[in-house]
């Protein structure tokens, strides 16, 4: 049976036994994990009418008109719910969305995130390398481990008169740091301001951006540039977005510098990327994604330059407790500006890359792991996941091709107005 002939069969249970309270409860429910939540809603309050010390109904109604984004309506709920005899977990959840709605309301929120997680890779020095377009000779593979720490916090404060519109500003940090002889030791910082407008249907955000990169211990590079981002939503499942940045990148690479007089250049210039993607869900608990781009990048000398288009997919499935499974991959086709006779050799043709990225993975926040599946709590906020990878870059001869698995564990905790 198909979902669509499914809720026309409970649709029309529904309209054969409009005042049975069970009977619009389960509609809701099934409503809710099929994504039709102005359905669940409006069954929720024939629930009500008939049955107004059902709480469980209530709670739920309170959750639905916050995904709907009417906030006042859910706090309305709520504060219905105060003087009543709620369960631990009930009066949990119902303390939580009303923490929510209040961060919501307010004209300044802050968000953010923090994980520490340990990896793994089959070829790690080689990822290194080639991550990078590192001027040495092709490693030889050696797989490594390390510990990896990520932060980043936002803060929003919506303009005074002008509503929908906000003015933002990020901060993030990454950390790689290796336990082996390998040395492969990454450190990236980033910080982001801009505004945004969010709407009913669509929404957009223009930023300026600034970015460092040391790698091995030392300075890599730095980039500053600007970046734009549309959204439309076209359905109640289905939002298409439109992307681009163009940032100027300077690069600290002794090797080059030494000679950048003679060959007319280095790997300093300007980078670009454009891409459109469509995200559709597939029901309350499962969407998927499809993006492409084109990326193109300037440099001094030539060779150094590329461009080439690049395709993304991912797919991401929830269960009600929480646990998650999130599949992605992409693939990535470069051809470069110029053949290099300095770094490459003489006669070698100009560089063509195919690069190409995989991930699985599988979490859940710690609260799945309870008798109930929800806590109300932190645990809801902290999450554990397991990840596969797998990374590959086919180049012409003479340099190295890459191929390397690798697997993470990470743990993650998201707080603030966006959690």
């Amino acid at each position: 049976m198909t979902v669509e002939a499914a809720a026309a069969q409970d649709f029309d249970a529904v309209l054969a036994a409009p005042d049975d309270p069970d009977l619009n409860l389960d509609f809701a429910r099934r409503a809710a994990d099929a994504g039709d939540l102005n359905g669940a809603a409006g069954a929720l309050e024939r629930v009500l009418i008939a049955d107004p010390n059902r709480h469980a109904a209530r709670l739920l109604y309170a959750v639905i008109l916050y995904r709907l984004d009417d906030l006042q309506g859910a706090r309305d709920q709520l504060d219905l719910l105060e003087p009543v005899t709620l369960t631990p977990l009930q009066r949990a959840e119902a303390t939580r969305y009303r923490a929510r709605i209040e961060r919501s309301r307010s004209t300044t929120r802050f968000s953010g995130s923090l994980s520490a997680a340990v990896t793994y890779e089959e070829d790690a020095a080689g990822a290194l390398t080639t991550q990078f377009d590192s001027i040495v000779p092709p490693p030889v593979s050696e797989e490594g481990s390390a510990a990896v720490v990520a932060a980043r916090f936002t803060a929003t404060h919506d303009l005074g008169g002008a509503p929908g519109y906000a003015v933002f500003g990020s901060v993030g940090g990454y950390d790689r740091s290796t336990f082996d002889n390998i040395d492969g030791d990454v450190r990236r910082g980033d910080i982001e301001a801009g505004l945004s407008y969010t709407g009913r249907l669509n929404s957009w955000n223009i930023s300026a951006v600034a970015r460092t990169l040391d790698l091995l211990g030392d300075p890599y590079m730095r980039e500053v540039g600007a970046k734009a981002r549309v959204s439309w939503r076209t359905s109640n499942a289905t939002t298409l977005t439109v992307s681009g940045e163009a940032a100027s990148q300077t690069f600290d690479e002794p090797a080059v510098d030494a000679v950048a007089l003679i060959i007319g250049g280095d790997r300093d210039g300007w980078r670009y990327d454009v891409n459109v993607g469509l995200t559709h869900r597939l029901d309350a608990r499962s969407s998927m994604g499809v993006s492409a781009g084109w990326q193109a990048k300037e440099a001094d000398y030539e060779p150094f330059g590329y461009s080439g288009p690049g395709v993304q997919a991912r797919y991401d499935t929830a269960t009600r407790r929480g646990q998650y499974l999130a599949i992605s991959g992409g693939v990535q086709w470069l051809e470069y500006d110029a053949p290099d006779p300095v770094f490459i050799g003489v006669g070698a043709p100009a560089r063509e890359d195919v690069r190409s990225w995989a991930r699985v993975a599988v979490g859940a926040p710690i609260s799945a792991f309870t008798a109930t599946g929800a806590t109300g709590d932190w645990r809801q906020d902290v999450g554990v996941e397991g990840a596969l990878t797998y990374g590959t870059r086919d180049s012409l001869a003479p340099l190295a091709d890459y191929d390397s698995w690798g697997a993470e564990l990470r743990l993650t905790w998201r707080f603030g107005a966006a959690n």
